[in-house]
């Protein structure tokens, strides 16, 4: 089951190229198949955003492992967001706590 909360997400790409954010979403999914990735359209601009993190240490691993594999070259941005997560993992990060 999906909790929504706050958390974590990475801002990863903000066009008017359709093509270019389908292109990155799916080297993306090829890179990392257990994330989520969120292609959201704000006009006249496609957002790509990628996880679903409580933490921002994580979110920022991610982040480093998205630049050194160059599918990207412009700036990628940890965002705070409502994210979702299994609740499963909500639980495990209330009893690391």
């Amino acid at each position: 089951k999906l909790h929504s909360t706050r958390g974590y997400r990475l801002m990863i790409l903000s066009t008017n190229d359709r093509k270019r954010a389908i292109q990155v979403r799916s080297q993306l999914l090829q890179l990392f198949p257990d994330q989520s990735i969120y292609m959201v359209f704000q006009s006249p601009f496609i957002k790509l955003k990628f996880g679903n993190f409580l933490e921002r240490s994580e979110a920022n691993e991610f982040r480093k492992e998205i630049i050194a594999s160059k599918i990207i070259n412009g700036n990628i941005y940890v965002v705070s967001e409502m994210v979702d997560v299994k609740s499963e993992k909500l639980n495990q990060t209330e009893v690391q706590q």
